[in-house]
């Protein structure tokens, strides 16, 4: 009985007060719960899209309410409780109301104190099916969140249209009267039961009663959807709302005392979803900020290309707005270089109007990055982030103190629209280098943080600010608005060390940089002849021409063409402390990555290094027999004269040929190698991309610091081996089929270094990874130009196509080059198809497939020529253009052989090599290449069956300097003394990424070594 009297005694004493905010409590936790999970929705909506196939969304949109089973049209979630899909109706600017999506986001039905289900308003602007552009931190809502006020009108609780609500979350509380909550017909309703008219669930019954403000759409489907662009749509989300009889609305209970009737009108209770509170958010994720960060760092490198180029480019200017006269200021204009076709896919048009470009007119323009000394830069780029106050504070006494980026006027005295003030996206020495003459110098940080100060925190303030300047080059001062900004430098992207070299056919150089197209030529460029050429001296590299911090890594992808094949190239890592961009190695079997070629305008590159190695000449001669060595190594021995390495040279063989496995029809690899290892390699002399030496196993380094040893070949292959190889066989990479001359090549690397406690044991650890896909291509045996308004091609392939219509194709390396292009299709059957021409393209002329040449003693040698259906008679002038080799074009007489082929005179001392046919590849990727191509995400999270070709994980020790001096400084800056008084200088700090290679010139008259290998659209995002 006592224990009943207790019982009674509390429960009779829960006031009404403790059970209203009880209840409210509940409400409350079930709403923030709710927006918990729509903002966690949408920091996760670009990866969860690119998961599903659908590349090039960015993130903060918002998922679609639940509209009910038979309107959701949701194919791959068909319940109660999932998010709408398309319906009939909604189009762009559709703001929609239904119930909160909680099956699509994971948090079961969530129901307020009175056991109803939430509901749920998004505005048209962030809805996800009907995507809003631009969508970014400045996009503007069509929402607006109202309030009673005592009047007959209901006020807006929104100081500035960048606080309006992008999402409004409702409890929509007891049925009022006239509000009918039966079971709906049509759809399913088992959890949350009731239906989906919201006029039953959200306020007022009348739509009077609250002064015109509904929390439905009237006029559409269940009142769940309406146009919102014109008007935007005003929401009562304060709880009670009660109407006196004058009309006068009172949030919470009518006055006490007062002789009017009153009465309930509205008890919806919510909560906002703010464009702050998703930015904030997602200013957190690292794939934000990488995306971001990887839009600049390409954006950059195009920039400055277009300069070096020679063409520059014009900064898109802001309207009503006038520049300086001494500098080219705007908006960074378009361009298909970082375009939302270019990675990270989709984000320019989203945040151009964050981008800002300063250009002087003369000079250079000084920009000091991270805290750092000022550099001289050609131009400067910066990213505005978010909005924050204004700095220096304006002098029109009408401008808003706070950056406002909307349509409305500036201020009273100045109508120019806020979307085109600066003030209202740039602070400090960036405002002024925009708009005041003789201002040229930028500064900020480089790249996009997390948010981690504000200026209204006064612990902040005392922390970051000292003299009124903030800490900028601090990054725990990270703040919401601060401006991000790069250096556009004067020069190319990729710097070219390499030789002149003079040869039979005229001087070659082994590398060429065109920053107009971004195209890296590795090989004698035009497909000149070497012979004659000095065999020291064919060598090259190029490297990116500034250093990167190494952070936690990189990842890189590449787009590689095989015109000719001869000895290779590499992708390298260098150590940037340590190698400036004029280093190179030697030529021959040392690819211009290893060894010393003597040339001291070119020195040596000094480990650490490392390099993915694409090998397509095969070094060996005779192998041993068996062809196996007792440690099941391929045995060969390598000699070469003049400049070679006493260790031999020993690459490994995959074909039954060699005693390697049938089925791979070269000998060519690729392979991750680092630089000499053991004692018996004289570095750099000897440093060398070896995989093993003579048939015996490479010297052990018992040294305490040994150098990362090069992966041995594993034999046989077995394509799934159980780990992954550091060298791999790659067939068609040697003898390239004309239908397989064009690669994707990715390689990420991971870096990680712990300080250690004793400098002398500082230890670098990087993982490598490659993976190769290649672009699928048929070589063209005919092509004919048919007249018409379009004119057309058609064209016949020598393998399947593999097109469709309505695919666009790429046609490359066509003679003449005329029909060079890229042209919508039509399939006739697998090998052939017609390609629409741009109306008025003119005839270019009678297609080559092919030219041959041969050596006839005693009288001219002859090139002959492939042309199917010709037309030409013996006596004949033709002339041609864009062959490589190069030493077919020109015009000359030609001797008719047949209706497809003649041939024309030709006398060379050499031999220049063939002409092979154009392809005809498509110009969309394929799945699995298109992931290669998206640095800013993981292989593993874009294609997790992708398995890497190669992969090797490498110990690089820190670099032993000098010993410690006896008194401080012990080491110099960057180094730090270690117990055996020693300095040590961390390694792979600072990085510098490019790409090296090299010929064997001939001793034959007959016998040309000039490969040709395009490389282009390259890209690299770097990891903090």
């Amino acid at each position: 009985m006592l224990a009943i009297g207790g019982l009674y005694f509390f429960v009779s004493n829960l006031s009404p007060e403790f059970l209203r905010n009880k209840a409210k409590e509940q409400t409350g936790d079930s709403m923030a719960q709710a927006r918990e999970a729509l903002i966690g929705y949408a920091i996760r909506f670009r990866d969860v899209q690119l998961a599903q196939g659908s590349s090039g969304m960015v993130y903060g949109y918002l998922p679609m309410p639940d509209l009910g089973t038979s309107r959701n049209n949701n194919a791959g979630c068909t319940e109660e409780g999932c998010e709408a899909a398309n319906f009939s109706g909604n189009a762009a600017n559709i703001t929609v109301i239904g119930r909160f999506p909680w099956r699509s986001l994971g948090t079961g039905p969530l129901r307020d104190a009175s056991g109803e289900c939430l509901w749920y308003a998004v505005s048209g602007s962030h809805q996800r099916v009907q995507r809003a552009t631009p969508m970014n931190w400045d996009t503007l809502s069509q929402l607006d969140v109202v309030v009673a006020n005592s009047t007959a009108a209901m006020a807006s609780a929104i100081s500035s249209a960048h606080d309006r609500p992008i999402a409004v979350i409702f409890s929509p509380g007891p049925a009022l009267s006239g509000q009918d909550r039966s079971p709906a017909a049509n759809d399913s309703v088992t959890e949350c039961g009731g239906n989906y008219n919201v006029l039953n669930y959200l306020d007022p019954v009348t739509s009077t009663q609250l002064a015109g403000i509904t929390n439905y759409l009237a006029g559409s489907t269940n009142s769940a959807s309406g146009d919102t662009s014109a008007a935007n749509k005003s929401l009562t989300a304060g709880g009670l709302v009660n109407r006196r009889s004058d009309g006068n609305l009172w949030s919470g209970a009518c006055p006490a005392g007062t002789t009017d009737s009153c009465g309930l009108v509205s008890n919806d209770e919510g909560i906002s979803v703010t464009s702050a509170h998703l930015f904030q958010t997602l200013r957190g994720s690292s794939y934000f900020r990488t995306d971001i960060n990887a839009m600049l760092e390409r954006m950059t490198e195009c920039l400055r290309d277009q300069i070096a180029a020679g063409g520059g480019f014009t900064p898109t200017a802001l309207t009503d707005f006038t520049g300086p006269d001494d500098k080219a200021v705007g908006r960074v204009p378009s361009s298909t270089c970082y375009d939302d076709t270019t990675n990270p896919l989709g984000y320019f048009s989203h945040y151009v109007d964050q981008l800002f470009i300063i250009k002087p007119n003369t000079g250079s323009l000084g920009v000091t990055l991270d805290g750092g000394t000022a550099q001289s830069c050609a131009a400067g780029l910066i990213f505005a982030g978010q909005r924050g106050t204004k700095s220096p504070v304006p002098s029109d006494g009408g401008e808003s103190l706070v950056q406002l980026r909307t349509s409305g006027q500036v201020s009273a005295t100045n109508a120019i629209l806020n979307t085109h003030w600066p003030a209202n996206y740039l602070e400090g020495d960036n405002l002024s280098a925009f708009t005041t003459s003789g201002a040229l110098s930028l500064t900020g940080n480089s790249t996009l943080g997390q948010v981690r100060a504000s200026k209204s925190n006064s612990a902040d303030i005392a922390r970051c600010s000292t003299a009124g300047v903030w800490k900028l080059d601090d990054s725990s001062c990270h703040l919401a608005e601060q401006d991000i900004v790069r250096c556009i430098p004067s020069g190319a992207s990729l710097t070219v060390a390499a030789p002149v070299v003079a040869a039979t056919a005229g001087t070659i150089q082994l590398a060429a940089y065109a920053p107009a197209s971004g195209t890296l030529t590795l090989g004698s460029g035009a497909g000149v002849s070497n012979y004659g050429a000095s065999a020291d001296n064919l060598f090259a590299c190029a490297w990116t021409t500034e250093t990167h911090a190494a952070g936690t890594g990189f990842r890189s992808y590449f787009r590689f063409r095989i015109r000719r094949v001869g000895e290779g190239f590499t992708f390298a890592v260098i150590d940037g402390d340590r190698n400036a961009a004029n280093a190179c190695g030697a030529a021959r079997q040392h690819l211009g990555y290893s060894g010393d070629s003597g040339n001291a305008s070119f020195p040596y590159i000094e480990w650490p290094k490392l390099a993915v190695e694409f090998d397509t000449s095969y070094n060996c001669n005779k192998p041993y027999n068996p062809y196996l060595d007792g440690q099941g190594r391929p045995a060969c021995v390598f000699t070469e004269s003049g400049s070679t390495l006493s260790n031999g040279r020993n690459d490994p063989c995959y074909t039954s040929s060699c005693g390697g496995q049938s089925g791979y029809n070269n000998s060519h690899h690729v392979a991750l190698v680092y630089w000499g290892y053991g004692s018996s390699l004289s570095y750099p002399l000897q440093d060398d991309n070896v995989h093993d030496q003579l048939g015996l196993p490479m010297a052990t380094d018992t040294s305490a610091r040994p150098g990362p040893r090069n992966p041995a070949p594993v034999l046989p292959y077995v394509t799934n081996p159980a780990t992954i190889p550091g060298i791999a066989p790659f067939d068609r990479l040697g003898n390239t089929d004309t239908s397989q001359r064009e690669f994707h090549a990715r390689i990420e690397l991971t870096r990680s270094f712990t300080a250690p406690t004793d400098p002398k044991n500082g230890v670098t650890t990087v993982q490598t990874k490659l993976w190769i896909e290649a672009h699928p291509a048929a070589s063209i045996s005919t092509m004919t130009y048919n007249t018409g308004s379009p004119p057309t091609l058609t064209v016949t392939t020598g393998t399947v196509h593999g097109l469709t219509t309505g695919d666009t194709v790429v046609i490359k390396d066509a003679v003449p080059t005329g029909y060079n292009g890229e042209y919508p299709v039509t399939v006739i059957n697998t090998t052939s198809f017609t390609a629409t021409l741009p109306t008025g393209k003119v005839n270019p002329g009678r297609y080559i497939s092919a030219i041959t040449w041969a050596d006839i003693s005693g009288s001219t040698d002859r090139a002959t020529v492939t042309s199917p259906g010709h037309g030409l008679n013996s006596g004949d002038h033709v002339t041609i253009s864009g062959a490589i080799p190069t030493e077919y074009n020109g015009t000359r007489t030609i001797t008719y052989l047949s209706a497809n082929s003649y041939s024309m005179g030709i006398e060379l001392s050499y031999e220049p090599g063939n002409l092979t046919a154009a392809i005809a590849a498509p110009k969309a990727l394929t799945p699995r290449a298109t992931a290669l191509a998206n640095t800013t995400r993981p292989m593993s999270e874009l294609d997790a069956t992708a398995k890497a070709l190669v992969q090797d994980t490498a110990a690089i020790y820190d670099e032993q300097k000098s010993a410690c001096a006896g008194s401080a400084p012990l080491c110099p800056n960057g180094q730090s003394c270690g117990s055996d008084n020693m300095c040590y200088r961390p390694s792979f700090r600072n990085l510098r990424v490019g790409f090296t290679t090299a010929e064997r010139p001939t001793t034959s008259l007959t016998t040309a070594r000039d490969q040709l290998i395009e490389i282009t659209n390259r890209s690299t995002t770097w990891l903090p």
